[in-house]
């Protein structure tokens, strides 16, 4: 009789526990991806809400020009991934592959509208070099390529008889939609550390400079510049490429687990540079001094740029916003935010090595 009754519970599994239809491994991962999309969804929709001011101003009170336009695709479309992967874990769907596809093609316009933000603050740190935009709009289309990888490769599936879904495939060519970031993103750092380290270090050779770079006299002089054009967040941004390629296992479900919280990570710097740059707490070029000084923390600055005294100087034409003015870099840059105040031509601004400020 006890046998019987041993027999019936192992044949028979609960339709309505889903984990058990896995294996003990494999139900333990899943679990877990569960916890950590739901405090990276979390913690997104917190970062949203604490920036909501900031958000307001960057529609009502500047120009909306296109790199705005760009930073709200990104923070919309990696929302939209977060979401679609926290559903994807936690509801019933009748549709795997469907919404694995929504979820894919979320992540691909998410990550290649970050890669914009990236582009276009390394653009405009090296104007007009016609070399620099050529190299990295090559690499901002290798990001966009790798990325297609996803909806064309991963699949879901049914766990058993049960709607809920898990991810059955994520083929290997996959790698590249993380490779190609963390290549394109590490150059963009790089770029921007050799133009910083051009301007600010007083050497006569490449190797002087970067004996400088690391660790020698002027070293001092050399960290603040790099403070004070945001590179601590990008360097932020290199470290979570890195960390995602080393400890994403084999596992399907642990693959698809750390992308969120990963490329969530990096929307997030590149958003808080592109604010912090277009408030214009932090320095855009890395050169010159940012002319309104702020807490540390995200924006919620009151200041009116208007308000800053204005010295009289010729302005270069080819100078702006994001760009960098070694004859007048402070008082070109305070001139500019006072010209979003007063609505500037956008046609001439888009184009400018300013178009992220």
């Amino acid at each position: 009789m006890t046998m019987s009754l041993m027999d019936n519970a192992t044949e028979s599994l609960n339709p309505s526990t889903p984990l058990a239809f896995l294996p003990p491994a494999l139900a333990d991962q899943f679990e877990l991806s569960r916890y950590l999309l739901a405090a990276t969804l979390g913690a997104y929709v917190w970062d949203i809400a604490l920036n909501l001011g900031n958000d307001h101003a960057l529609l009502f009170k500047h120009r909306v020009r296109f790199p705005t336009i760009v930073y709200f695709l990104s923070r919309a479309f990696t929302l939209a991934y977060i979401l679609t992967n926290f559903v994807y874990t936690v509801a019933p769907v009748k549709s795997c592959n469907a919404l694995e596809l929504s979820g894919s093609i979320c992540f691909v316009l998410s990550q290649t509208a970050t890669a914009m933000l990236f582009f276009l603050r390394v653009t405009a740190v090296w104007y007009p070099s016609k070399v620099a935009f050529v190299l990295f709009s090559i690499l901002w289309i290798a990001i966009l390529g790798g990325g297609i990888t996803a909806p064309l490769g991963i699949r879901a599936a049914h766990m058993g008889p049960t709607m809920q879904c898990i991810f059955i495939a994520v083929p290997v060519d996959t790698e590249a939609a993380a490779i190609m970031p963390l290549i394109n993103d590490t150059a963009i750092f790089f770029a921007i550390n050799y133009r910083i380290l051009a301007h600010t270090i007083a050497a006569d050779s490449l190797l002087a400079r970067l004996r400088i770079f690391f660790g020698g006299t002027g070293l001092s002089t050399l960290s603040q510049a790099l403070l004070r054009s945001g590179q601590h967040f990008y360097l932020i941004v290199v470290a979570t490429h890195v960390a995602y390629l080393v400890l994403r296992g084999s596992s399907p479900v642990y693959r698809a687990m750390l992308a969120v919280p990963a490329f969530t990570l990096v929307n997030a710097m590149a958003c808080l540079v592109f604010r912090r740059i277009k408030f214009g707490l932090i320095s855009s070029d890395g050169i010159s001094n940012p002319p309104i000084t702020g807490p540390s923390e995200d924006f919620h600055a009151t200041a009116n740029p208007r308000l800053l005294s204005l010295h009289s100087c010729r302005t270069d034409p080819t100078t702006t916003e994001f760009g960098s003015n070694t004859a007048y870099p402070l008082d070109v840059r305070v001139q500019e935010i006072d010209k979003f105040e007063h609505g500037a031509d956008a046609s001439q601004e888009i184009f400018r090595p300013t178009a992220l400020a």
